[in-house]
This record gives C-alpha cells, structure tokens and sequence, in this order.
C-alpha cells in the first residue's frame, strides 16, 4: 500500500483470523497511510480488541495481504493497523477462502469483448492477492479468456478480472477456473 498515487478507500478487504478462518468482507471507509490503519464500518463485535487478523485488500489496480490488529473506536467503526505487507506472488500467494456469489456478464476473447444476454452465476471460492478460482455449472471456458467477475458485498457492488490460466472439471460436475487478477486500464474495458 505504499503506491501514492492509489487510494484505498472504497477498496475490497477480506478479513481473516490468524489461522486465516474467513470473518468478513467488508469495504474501506477510511485509510491512514502515514499510520498504515484502515477504517471500516463493520463492527466485528465476535472479535476482541488486539486480535491478530489477515487482511487480503483488493484496490482498484492491485492487490496486497497484510497482517493486521483490530483497534475498536467510536460509533461503530473500525480501526485495523496494518503490517508486513506480502507483495503479490503468482501461485504461492496465500489463498483464502471465499466462497460468495458472482456474475459474469461480460468476458474478453482475443481482445473482443463479448456480452452475455444472461449473466453467468459462478462461485468465487477463493481469492488471493495473485488470483481468483472460481466455480460454474456451465464450460465453455478456456485458459486466456478475460472474466470480469461482479459480486456484492455490504450493499456496494464490486468488479474484478481474472485472466484463465487453468480450466478443470470437478468432481461435482462444476467446472473450476483458475484465474489471475487483472487491473485494467478504464479504456481497456
């Protein structure tokens, strides 16, 4: 988060205890960079003041992990002071697990933006900050294909892309899809 030219408000976080058990995702209200603590809205009353946590925070044109410590403050907000960054690290980032609702509507083959007349509904089952996997009932994928994965979260909608860099069948019969997070250009979408 040291990039000064980004902001982290508004910016996805996923929050972890320290054995990286799912706790909540949430949305940035507030990030002081000088101080390196983030503010959310949440309460994460189940959780104790001092806690350790992992954070996987997702910004409009990157994405890091953190550790962090839980600080409460007044009326209902949040204060997490981060530490240790991980730099993003394609497949050995750690990966957390998600499992929340997404839509594809759109997807790009060979630079071609394609529509769907009806979104996709997939399963983002694991996130980190190098890529996604994702779960759908229907194939068609295949390795190169850009998604652009919608979801929502705490009444605000959020845009990822993931470029597919593996394509498999489950044993459920779903179809499972690697993908590497992407951060596009607002001309390139």
């Amino acid at each position: 988060m040291e990039d000064n030219n980004h902001n982290s408000d508004g910016a996805l976080a996923v929050i972890y205890d320290s054995n990286d058990n799912f706790i909540k995702k949430t949305i940035i209200t507030s990030y002081d960079k000088r101080l390196m603590n983030i503010e959310i809205s949440d309460k994460l009353k189940e959780i104790k003041t001092g806690a350790r946590l992992n954070i996987l925070i997702i910004h409009e044109n990157r994405a890091s992990t953190f550790h962090g410590i839980l600080r409460r403050l007044q009326k209902g907000v949040c204060e997490i002071t981060l530490f240790d960054e991980q730099k993003r690290a394609g497949r050995a980032a750690k990966r957390f697990k998600l499992g929340i609702p997404a839509v594809i509507n759109t997807m790009i083959i060979n630079k071609k933006q394609e529509h769907f007349t009806i979104p996709l509904e997939v399963i983002i089952d694991n996130l980190s900050s190098s890529g996604a996997y994702i779960k759908s009932p229907l194939g068609g994928f295949e390795v190169g294909h850009i998604v652009q994965l919608q979801f929502s979260m705490n009444e605000q909608e959020s845009v990822i892309y993931g470029k597919i860099v593996r394509v498999e069948k489950n044993v459920d019969s779903t179809f499972g899809c690697g993908c590497q997070l992407l951060f596009m250009d607002k001309d390139e979408e």
